[in-house]
């Protein structure tokens, strides 16, 4: 998949340190001897026949020690030819990590074990099977799996029974084979595959009317159960092919679908794999001539031990339509029963559509704390000191610098809305102070969503020094249900979801720069936009409006940050706060502490230099909690971008004691600055501003019934 280093569970880090032959003895150990909870595979249904899918084995192969559960995979598949009756073996690419020959000979010995029992498999190469930005890849030599290797000398490659696209090389190519008393056409293509190679495919797929079709590749579906499409959505969905050099023209799948898969009426199944996040997606479309196609994305690279040995188990069953869809790892012993791991699909019928998950409505807010001089995960035990009007629930284990929360029973899945958070705690340990972000992606097991789902996630971090690290907290949730202008952004400046604005309204200036603009509104005039970084990377995120009103400027930079310049590419989240939203009480506050726009009732006060108390009419700092963002412009050595300032706030008796830090090197030194801030009550619910249509809208729209009502009564 992306060049990406997985997490290894510490035995394997310890293994890694041993001697290489003690490491092959306890890996074939830890291959061979299942735990006392192992579970073999479960039997197939008489009758049925499965195939297999492996994708993404790149990370088994970056060690002696990992390949050997590579080989646990294979060797599995060969024990288990007769028995579970497995007809073909596809891989979906990254077969290896690197286009380097140490990395080929482990995949070859772990293939070839299907080679020696007979089982046929056929490959359609990933991104990291190439060398970098080119099609270039030691996949194609004889010594691997090119021209005259056993891998190219299968029955079912030869001619008649099927062949490949070029000479001199295996990456794209199509096989037939017949089981169930149906014959099948399977293509396994390059990553990104050229126009000319889905060309190639599409004449094949004309000449087998008759065959059931599978197009077998690295990258076609997304992990939000889309296809990839560089058109519609760019950089939002992360590691498209069209986001490589490659050469030569580029299709993904959403180009494949359109060009090839469609067109074709018995074309049954895509597999791809490529995607981490959750690794999953599941999409069934109907071709153009009303056949039902499953497009499935399955990935374990992310998991343990570099995907713990899992692959995907398609039964077809006897009936010829029904086909059983399994996870199971040969060196777990283990199945994973999840609903988009274990399911059961027909290859007639859509699925179902799916319940509509629950939504949530209304903005609520909560201040949680975390124990003082907690450092473990241990005392990290996180609590709900205030919140509302709707119930705010932690959901997750004590945990270092990362929780998650629910609004009202409901996970905060990034689809559902935007979180923006603000430290609330000007000190930490009477020495630190810290930044807040809201993550866009799930780094907990057990809340029954998966690891790198789309979840909003708060993770702290201690400024200056960098790292995780404890900090209390204010947090609200800005649903989209409710209409709130607010959106999220890629790094690369592409709008994940949105409400109020469009791809067009967001853009990348710079390096760690942003531009963001919102139709019909005034920036320096009609409201404020809160910011919120949407990593877990110890960044820090400001924003200022844009001189001419037309829009604002983002800024994001890591809190180690040495200088002003230090600007990085990352992920942010906004929500835009109309002046005139009901229920407001907040402003723009100047670095003088005069007001540029407010509303509401409060007093605000300077007390000394970088220091703001505000005080709101009717409640305390238990009544509900401020959102800030900095929101002023700053030049430094000739660069001017809004300022690098970090904000926190604490209680004070009944004041709110805001202060602001120039992020300075080690020093952060408290600094007088513009900033924006939001009161948000626990017995109120602040709602978005709805302009009232105008004359004219109203006139037009009399009319409209006027007339209506006349071809009625006609």
């Amino acid at each position: 998949m992306i060049n990406h280093s997985e997490n290894l569970v510490s035995m394997m880090k310890n293994l890694l340190v041993l001697p290489l032959l003690t490491c092959l003895l306890l890996g074939l150990l830890a291959c061979s001897i299942p735990s006392a909870l192992a579970v073999d595979a479960n039997p197939i249904s008489p009758g049925s026949w499965t195939m297999v899918l492996l994708p993404d084995t790149q990370n088994y192969c970056d060690t002696d020690a990992r390949a050997l559960i590579f080989n646990a995979q294979t060797q599995w598949i060969a024990d288990h030819q007769a028995s579970h009756n497995i007809q073909m073996v596809l891989h979906q690419g990254d077969v290896t990590n690197t286009n380097y020959a140490s990395q080929f000979d482990r995949a070859k010995i772990a293939l070839g074990i299907l080679e020696t029992a007979g089982v046929p498999y056929s490959v359609g190469p990933g991104n990291h099977d190439y060398a970098l930005s080119t099609r270039t890849s030691l996949f194609n030599s004889p010594t691997y799996f090119g021209p005259g290797s056993a891998y190219a000398n299968q029955a079912h490659f030869a001619s008649g029974n099927g062949g490949f696209f070029e000479a001199g090389k295996t990456d794209n190519s199509y096989l037939t084979f017949n089981a169930g008393g149906e014959d099948w056409l399977v293509f396994s293509a390059e990553f990104g595959p050229r126009n000319e190679v889905v060309a190639w495919m599409d004449s094949v797929a004309a000449a087998h009317p008759n065959h059931n079709k599978i197009l077998n590749l690295h990258a076609y579906m997304y992990s939000d159960d889309t296809r990839y499409d560089w058109a519609t959505y760019g950089a939002a969905q992360s590691w498209n092919p069209h986001s490589y050099a490659l050469s030569g023209t580029i299709n993904d799948g959403q180009e494949l679908w359109d060009k090839l898969v469609k067109k074709h009426d018995n074309w049954k199944f895509t597999f791809n794999g490529h995607v981490i996040n959750d690794g999953t997606g599941w999409l069934a479309s109907e071709g153009d001539n009303g056949n039902v196609v499953h497009q499935i994305l399955a990935n374990y690279q992310m998991r343990a031990n570099g995907g713990d040995g899992y692959l995907r188990i398609m039964e077809f069953m006897a009936d010829g339509d029904t086909v059983k869809v399994s996870t199971y790892s040969p060196y777990q012993g283990a199945y994973l029963t999840a609903a988009d791991q274990d399911f059961t699909l027909s290859m007639t019928t859509l699925p179902p559509e799916p319940p509509p998950p629950p939504v949530i409505r209304g903005v609520s807010a909560a201040a949680i704390d975390v124990p003082a001089g907690s450092t473990t995960n241990e005392a990290s035990t996180w609590n709900i000191v205030g919140s509302g009007p709707g119930e705010v629930t932690l959901i997750t284990p004590p945990n270092v610098a990362d929780l998650s929360i629910a609004f009202d029973g409901i996970h905060t899945a990034r689809s559902q809305g935007v979180m923006m958070a603000t430290v609330r705690q000007n000190l930490r340990d009477n020495a630190y102070y810290s930044t807040v972000e809201v993550s866009h992606v799930n780094y907990f097991p057990g809340l029954g969503v998966p690891i790198g789902s789309d979840v909003l996630q708060i993770a702290t971090s201690r400024a200056t020094n960098g790292g995780e690290y404890n900090a209390n907290v204010a947090v609200a949730m800005f649903p989209f249900a409710d209409g709130w202008i607010s959106g999220h952004v890629t790094g690369a400046g592409a709008l994940l979801e949105g409400q109020g604005v469009e791809a067009n309204n967001v853009s990348r200036i710079g390096a760690g720069r942003y531009r963001l603009s919102i139709d019909d509104v005034g920036s320096r005039t009609d409201g404020m936009l809160f910011v919120v970084g949407g990593e877990n990377g110890h960044n820090n995120y400001s924003m200022a409006p844009l001189p001419d009103g037309s829009g604002w400027e983002v800024a994001s930079r890591d809190n180690t940050a040495a200088t002003f310049a230090a600007l990085e590419d990352n992920r942010w989240s906004f929500v835009y706060i109309d002046y005139d939203a009901p229920g407001l009480t907040g402003g723009r506050v100047a670095a003088d502490s005069s007001l540029t726009a407010a509303r509401g009732s409060f007093s605000l006060t300077h007390p000394s230099t970088g220091v703001y108390r505000i005080t709101i009419d009717g409640y305390t700092p238990d009544d509900g909690i401020l959102l800030l963002t900095s929101s002023g412009w700053e030049t430094e050595g000739g660069l001017t971008t809004p300022a690098d300032n970090i904000l926190s706030y604490e209680a004070d008796g009944n004041a709110f004691v805001v202060n602001i830090r120039d992020r300075n090197g080690s020093e952060s030194l408290l600094e007088n600055g513009e900033f924006i801030f939001a009161f948000l009550a626990y017995d109120g619910q602040l709602t978005p501003f709805v302009p009232e249509p105008s004359v004219a809208c109203l006139l037009l729209s009399g009319i409209f019934w006027m007339l209506a009502g006349r071809r009625r009564l006609a």
